[in-house]
């Protein structure tokens, strides 16, 4: 409705220049309620896009999801987003300038150095500012003229930063008849106000008035012969604005008198209920808190079943005080959090007790301790200390029936003398308490004790000399028991030292040998066996040994061996011409040797033929030798294993 009952005319020119593409842009979007027009320049060196049209685009697409006249920064930092976000090959700089109207008032913004002029009867009512030094030296009054190249030295525009600060104008009423100029730097930075109000005052429409403003740019560039980039005047002429109906806006503050009446009657009910919950929280506050004065008292007369009852009825009594009504909330919480607290301390005293009376002293006592602990915390020092005495009383009962049942132990294993020991200290603990029945008890045990030593020491004399001559005889046969599992056992080591020899296994066989020697060292057994066990012992000895010396002589004929095939090798290879493999060989033969610590004449050939192969060939003759030498070396590597196995 606003749209249909209201006439902006809309209209603008806009020129290239001598810019290689156009650097100037505006755009409006009209809708039922809101209106926005957006006019830009851009000052980058892109030839590509034209960013001012980006930046325009923008602020159209942001307007049209959420117009308002109340968003005009949002609209500009969402075009200042964009700018950044193509400012990929270049850096893009962008001034703009956003109107927005509900077609009765409106508001505009800018950021950088395009202008906007509000024209009423051949008169300038408004003309806004711009964001660059050219202002500032204005408005400090440095100069009385600054230089018009200040125009363009910028202090925000799009482009900048992350973060834009645009100018944002009031909102102001739209006046019928009056016209609203925007222009960009090339225009309003040649064209005085002046010159440009003259143009206005001689024109009856508004595409006559920005086909004066051209002409008069135009004649400027002839005159002074100056090259004249792009430049856009745009300019929205207010024919008729809509009315808004004045009945729907006393209604409306009506109805908002009738509600803020409505709210105020509602908000001194809700405050008379809440007076009234609060004073009977207080009233059931007051009564609980008796009953925790009258608990603490009892406390002190140690008269704990009274004040426990005093509790259950305080806690009762918290029960129906209401967490939900936001009254007293803390206050209740710990109240309540007190009373329960304490009437749980006093139920655990009740148990304590009854555990103790029924001899349960490992539950009375952890009730003890938890009670010692938690009274502290309530103020309870005589409940404090009071199940302090108790928890020591059950640590020394607890200890006397641990003795006494220790003393039974040690009489079921008819250990006599310790379970006298336990029970005189049962005896002597129990003398520091008034337990008569529990010390006869005790006592009818040592009596029963002594009973049983004195008909035990005749039978255990007489049994005496009994074991002691068995004894001697047990430990003689043990003794050759002992021996003949040694020989056993030194006899098997010797057999499997000797299998493993067989088997060509010699660091196994000399293991099982030291192991065979270490036992024969501690055998303490008759000296007919250790006899026969050193010869067995020296034998396998001697067979080791010759086996070791076998096999090393076997491990350097089969090396050797290896080395004179290495050498041959390394001859073809270099007959060949492949120095490399030959080289490669030459230094395997050598390794081979010096592991075996072999420096004679078979090492100097290795070093001539290598020498032979820096220096670029040998004699035929030489050659000839060698070969001969190394196949004589090959033939003795592989017949000497076969002569080591006929030794």
């Amino acid at each position: 409705m606003r749209n249909l009952n209201s006439k902006l005319v809309m209209d603008f020119i806009s020129e290239q220049g001598y810019d290689s593409i156009e650097k100037t842009y505006v755009a409006y979007t009209p809708l039922e309620k809101f209106v926005c027009i957006a006019v830009a320049e851009s000052y980058d060196n892109e030839t590509d896009v034209n960013s001012a049209q980006l930046a325009v685009e923008a602020v159209l697409t942001a307007f049209e999801k959420k117009p308002s006249l109340k968003r005009l920064r949002e609209y500009i930092r969402y075009a200042n987003e964009q700018i950044l976000l193509h400012s990929t090959r270049s850096q893009l700089k962008v001034s703009i300038t956003v109107l927005v109207s509900d077609y009765t008032r409106m508001r505009y913004a800018y950021c950088g150095n395009t202008r906007l002029y509000v024209l009423y009867e051949n008169l300038l009512t408004h003309t806004s500012k711009t964001q660059t030094k050219y202002q500032q030296m204005l408005e400090n009054n440095e100069e009385e003229k600054p230089d018009n190249e200040e125009i363009h030295n910028l202090t925000e525009y799009l482009g900048r930063d992350k973060h834009v600060r645009p100018f944002v104008s009031k909102v102001t009423p739209l006046t019928e008849g009056s016209t609203i100029l925007f222009a960009t730097s090339n225009l309003w930075g040649r064209l005085s106000e002046i010159e440009i109000l003259d143009a206005y005052e001689y024109t009856k429409t508004g595409r006559e008035f920005l086909e004066i403003l051209q002409e008069l740019l135009l004649s400027l560039q002839e005159e002074n012969d100056q090259r004249m980039g792009s430049f856009t005047a745009a300019f929205l002429y207010i024919e008729k604005t809509f009315k808004e109906d004045t009945q729907k806006k006393k209604k409306r503050k009506r109805m908002i008198w009738i509600a803020v009446i409505v709210l105020t009657a509602i908000v001194v009910i809700v405050t008379i209920v809440i007076l009234c919950i609060r004073a009977l929280d207080r009233r059931k506050m007051t009564e609980i808190e008796k009953l925790d004065q009258r608990g603490v008292r009892y406390m002190g007369y140690e008269n704990y079943d009274k004040a426990l009852t005093q509790y259950e009825q305080a806690v009762k009594q918290a029960e129906g005080l209401s967490l939900n009504n936001w009254q007293y909330i803390e206050e209740k919480r710990e109240l309540t959090e007190t009373v329960t607290d304490r009437e749980a301390i006093l139920t655990l005293f009740q148990e304590a007790e009854a555990a103790f009376a029924g001899s349960d002293y490992v539950q009375a006592k952890k009730l003890y301790a938890q009670i010692q602990k938690e009274s502290v915390y309530q103020g309870f020092d005589e409940l404090s200390e009071y199940a302090k005495k108790k928890a020591e009383e059950i640590t020394a009962r607890m200890q006397i029936m641990q003795l006494i049942s220790l003393g039974d132990m040690y009489q079921s294993t008819e250990d006599y003398e310790e379970a006298l020991f336990q029970y005189n200290r049962a005896l002597n603990e129990l003398t520091k308490m008034m337990d008569l029945e529990l010390q006869g008890d005790v006592q009818a045990k040592i009596f029963a004790i002594r009973q049983k030593q004195k008909e035990n020491s005749q039978a255990e004399e007489a049994a005496q000399k009994e074991a002691e001559q068995k004894k001697e005889e047990e430990e003689a046969a043990q003794k050759e028991a002992k021996a003949d599992r040694a020989v056993i056992r030194i006899n098997t080591y010797i057999a499997n030292a000797n299998n493993a020899l067989e088997e060509g296994r010699p660091e196994r066989a000399r293991e099982l040998y030291k192991q065979a020697l270490s036992r024969y060292n501690k055998f303490t057994g008759s000296s007919e066996d250790a006899d026969k066990l050193y010869a067995d012992i020296t034998a396998l000895g001697q067979a080791i040994t010759e086996a070791e010396v076998k096999a090393a002589e076997e491990a350097q004929e089969e090396h050797l061996a290896r080395a004179a095939k290495y050498m041959i090798q390394a001859k073809e290879a270099a007959r060949a011409g492949d120095k490399t493999t030959a080289r490669t060989l030459y230094e395997n033969a050598l390794a081979v040797y010096q592991s075996l610590n072999i420096w004679d004449e078979r090492v100097q050939e290795v070093y001539d033929a290598l020498d032979e192969l820096d220096h670029g060939g040998a004699a035929d003759t030489g050659q000839a030798q060698n070969d001969a030498q190394g196949q004589k070396d090959a033939q003795q590597g592989q017949a000497a294993p076969r002569k080591a196995k006929n030794r």
